[in-house]
């Protein structure tokens, strides 16, 4: 039977994170459960640390990312692509000074003109779709998040990107409700839009 592109599994946020992270290796197992074991590491491609974007080394070519919000866990696992997953709360994103240093100008405009009722719902769709593309980058917050910009009509899009080394014609930006309050976005690196699973937890 043919296997999903991308499985979402959104659960209740652990109270440290490695419970959370060991999460992807479960997601995995799930996911991948003819393909025998599951190694995945978390290291830096800057300063080789126990941190940055996780590597599934075994199976091949399955590709994963996480990401916690309020008190909600999400676990995106590709098997068509690199990928990126961004949950955040709608509250958060409407605090003072957050537009000035996640957006640039052409965005900031763009927000403006989204009334004001719907604006943090629009603010929190924009800044998971960068979030997500950075981490389907590898390179996450090293990147200034100003240097993306993502439009907004209903829907988030990705205009412009100019330090990218990404083929930007195979990244795909796909919302997804990540539960009361919360936002969630994925970016996908495949030839095609992929078909996304999504399973939630209680």
């Amino acid at each position: 039977m043919p296997q999903t592109d991308v499985s979402l599994f959104l659960a209740p946020r652990a109270t440290l994170p490695q419970t959370d992270r060991a999460r992807l290796t479960a997601a995995v197992a799930l996911v991948c459960s003819a393909r025998g074991p599951v190694t995945i590491e978390q290291r830096c491609e800057r300063c080789g640390g126990a941190h940055g974007r996780p590597r599934v080394l075994e199976p091949s070519a399955v590709h994963v990312s996480l990401s916690r919000a309020g008190h909600t866990v999400a676990v995106a696992v590709s098997l068509v692509g690199q990928i990126g997953v961004d949950i955040e709360s709608v509250t958060a994103v409407g605090r003072a000074g957050f537009d000035d240093v996640a957006f640039n100008a052409t965005e900031r405009t763009a927000l403006a003109a989204v009334p004001v009722g719907e604006r943090d719902r629009a603010r929190a769709r924009i800044w998971t779709t960068k979030e997500a593309l950075l981490k389907l980058s590898g390179q996450g917050l090293t990147v200034d998040p100003r240097e993306l910009t993502v439009g907004w009509a209903g829907a988030s899009v990705l205009w412009r990107w100019p330090t990218s080394t990404l083929d930007l014609n195979r990244v795909h930006v796909v919302g997804f409700d990540a539960g009361p309050g919360l936002i969630g976005t994925l970016a996908v690196f495949s030839a095609e839009a992929p078909e996304v699973e999504l399973r939630r937890d209680s």
